[in-house]
């Protein structure tokens, strides 16, 4: 490409028709996703109406009246001595026990209101009231970590959960489908998800985690609830658990910065991937910067890396940017790409472009332009005073048609840093 840039100023200004992505993929603008939740059976087991009190159904399994007082479970002491003396009590809420399931669905709608939650965890104090309470909530896990009040009590119960417990919630959550990708794109499924990663950070149980969310990277990154789950993997685990999502990031990143949701999501990827793949990622991205700089969403992606400030990166960006300069300063897009060339390293390239164009006037001039050019004065005057001089004059040149429209902008700079 360097035969290319001639003194000719035709040559100098390449046409964009011209580039190409360099892994030659084929991208779709319209890549979005979409799912239903799927809705987990429920066992009614006992035929028990769901609308009914917790106290009638503590009272069907004693054979007694209990007075818990006004709350559901104000007596949390009684509740607590009620199921490390009854002999009965266990086996009856075993996971294995039919009755289990009837029960369960007095507890999940305890749950999934604020006060009821609330009175759930308070249970979670000892090991005998975690397996119980593991055992009426269990079939309706999915159901639990996506409801608003739900959620805490999933929290809390994963907090308090022994490995093999966590086991068999990630299988719950995996086989046959894939609630873990499901519970992501939903508000407070998400934060439940999130909060299970954290547990399981030590755990080899995240490779399963992360092997579910690797499998439906793109959906997630295109997702504006989806993508911070995956943000929560990279700001919590090591590089080398996070190597799958890595990988995908990396075979994705260029459909991924096209997409408005995306790219967005792609910026902040970059910012805390970390270990070896990272400078492969920003290679790649380095590497397309010219195709990307004048796409209405990879132009984000592009800004990222470069205030990054890797030298070796922005040099890469900088060079492939040779010979776009002013073109892509009269872009809505590109013109910030410019502004940020002229922030960094990048500031002699572009005046130097911007001298030998005899297109100055016109960007100076240009609703988009403009800024450009008085982003170059303010900071050629703060670090190349030379440059500067050489600006200076050649706009002065022209100060009668600058007088007019956006170019009044730029005589304002002029005579404020004179």
């Amino acid at each position: 490409m360097a035969s290319m840039y001639s003194s000719s100023l035709v040559a100098l200004q390449l046409p964009f028709e011209n580039l190409h992505l360099f892994d030659n993929s084929s991208l779709s603008l319209n890549a979005s996703s979409t799912g239903v939740f799927p809705d987990p059976q429920r066992n009614h087991g006992l035929g028990f109406s769901r609308v009914g009190s917790f106290r009638s159904c503590l009272d069907y399994f004693t054979g007694e009246s209990m007075n818990l007082g006004s709350s559901m479970f104000d007596n949390v002491n009684w509740f607590n001595s009620f199921s490390n003396v009854s002999p009965g009590f266990q086996p009856i809420f075993s996971l294995d026990s039919e009755y289990s399931y009837g029960y369960s669905n007095w507890v999940i709608d305890m749950a999934k209101t604020e006060e009821g939650s609330k009175d759930l965890q308070k249970l979670l104090s000892n090991s005998t009231n975690n397996n119980m309470i593991f055992s009426w909530v269990f079939d309706f896990i999915v159901e639990l970590m996506i409801d608003q009040s739900g959620r805490y009590l999933f929290q809390k119960l994963i907090d308090s959960a022994d490995e093999t417990q966590l086991q068999m919630i990630l299988e719950k959550l995996l086989v046959p489908h894939n609630y873990i990708y499901y519970a992501s794109r939903l508000k407070y499924g998400s934060c439940s998800i999130k909060k299970l990663i954290t547990v399981l950070e030590k755990s080899p149980l995240i490779t399963c985690v992360i092997k579910a969310l690797s499998d439906k990277f793109e959906k997630l990154m295109m997702d504006p609830i989806g993508h911070y789950v995956i943000f929560e993997c990279l700001d919590v685990l090591d590089s080398q658990t996070n190597d799958p999502l890595n990988i995908q990031a990396m075979k994705h990143c260029l459909e991924l910065v096209r997409h408005e949701q995306g790219s967005v999501s792609m910026s902040g990827f970059v910012t805390r991937i970390k270990g070896p793949r990272r400078d492969q990622l920003l290679k790649l991205i380095s590497r397309n910067s010219a195709f990307l700089a004048q796409d209405p969403t990879g132009n984000y992606v592009v800004q990222c890396v470069i205030r990054l400030q890797n030298p070796a990166m922005n040099d890469q960006i900088f060079r492939n940017l040779e010979g776009y300069y002013v073109k892509l300063s009269t872009t809505k897009t590109g013109s910030y790409v410019v502004e940020h060339c002229l922030l960094s390293s990048g500031l002699d390239r572009v005046i130097n472009e911007l001298l030998r164009s005899d297109r100055l006037v016109s960007v100076a001039k240009d609703r988009y332009g403009n800024y450009v050019v008085q982003t170059a004065l303010k900071e050629s005057k703060k670090r190349e005073i030379s440059l500067h001089g050489s600006l200076v004059v050649k706009l002065e040149q022209h100060l009668n048609c600058l007088q007019h429209g956006y170019g009044r902008n730029v005589v304002s700079v002029l005579r404020s840093l004179q």
